[in-house]
């Protein structure tokens, strides 16, 4: 039953990642309600995120970034359910590694994924008043969860969640989480939970192979709603500076192994 209710949310992901507008296989109601019985959800835009999202799902949106990946928001009670897919994704793509490779430190990213997982099932959806979105009040909340390529050959992700409160007692729960990955190496970072009225979390993860496929992931949530974004592409290896801002680097030299390590020897390999 367990695996049964993780491949739903998986498909849901799979959804959401192809963007498409009308996919009868993520549109099943909650609870059997009809769409007139439903809460009405906030848009992107209303909740402060800006401008461009179109809607995939309900509850789910995405827009594309200006690095060209693709990012996703989930609203309310239907969103957070498109997240945890996102998570559950995630959680799958770690168990696959720690399995082949047995080790400690990933079967350690393993279960921390797992707890995340556990907390955000748990979290309670609370939607913001008029009050709380309206210009009389001083309390603010910003989110960034951004995966992309980083210098040449890197992959990198972050995600933070910022609360600052001032003008009620309304609290909010957050949480944040990064992975990066090349090849069977995995670096992971999560945040939180934690609750408060000036409360934030920060996470990142940096990596870097000349030679292996590379993916990150981030992933930011709030008491309304979550952002992710999933990227497979690394840093562009251009000419001298490598895609990265260590260069100009000397002839036979770039920054393959990350803006960190400067410009290196193009056949060195990377720490």
């Amino acid at each position: 039953m367990h695996k049964h209710i993780r491949n739903v949310f998986a498909l849901s992901f799979l959804c959401a990642a192809a963007s498409a507008l009308t996919l009868s296989a993520c549109d099943t109601p909650e609870g059997g309600a009809t769409p007139e019985s439903q809460p009405t959800l906030r848009t992107p835009a209303e909740l402060g995120l800006g401008d461009g999202w179109v809607e995939q799902d309900r509850g789910l949106w995405s827009r594309i970034g200006a690095d060209g990946v693709e990012e996703f928001v989930g609203v309310g009670e239907p969103g957070k359910l498109h997240g945890l897919a996102s998570l559950y994704a995630a959680e799958e793509h770690l168990a696959i590694a720690a399995e082949a490779e047995g080790s400690e430190t990933l079967q350690a990213q393993l279960a921390e994924i797992r707890a995340l997982i556990v907390d955000i099932e748990n979290t309670e959806i609370v939607a913001p008043s008029d009050e709380d979105l309206s210009l009389r009040c001083n309390a603010s909340l910003t989110h960034f969860a951004l995966a992309s390529g980083a210098a040449c050959n890197s992959v990198k992700a972050d995600a933070s969640v910022i609360y600052n409160n001032a003008c009620n007692s309304v609290t909010e729960t957050i949480q944040t989480y990064t992975y990066a990955t090349c090849g069977v190496v995995t670096t992971a970072h999560s945040c939180g939970p934690k609750t408060g009225l000036s409360v934030g979390c920060g996470s990142h993860s940096y990596l870097t192979s000349a030679t292996d496929a590379c993916q990150s992931y981030a992933y930011a949530a709030s008491n309304y709603y979550s952002t992710w974004q999933l990227n497979d592409t690394k840093g562009y290896c251009g000419p001298g500076g490598g895609g990265g801002t260590c260069g100009p680097c000397q002839a036979n030299y770039d920054c393959h192994c990350g803006d960190f390590e400067g410009c290196v020897p193009r056949n060195q390999l990377c720490n």
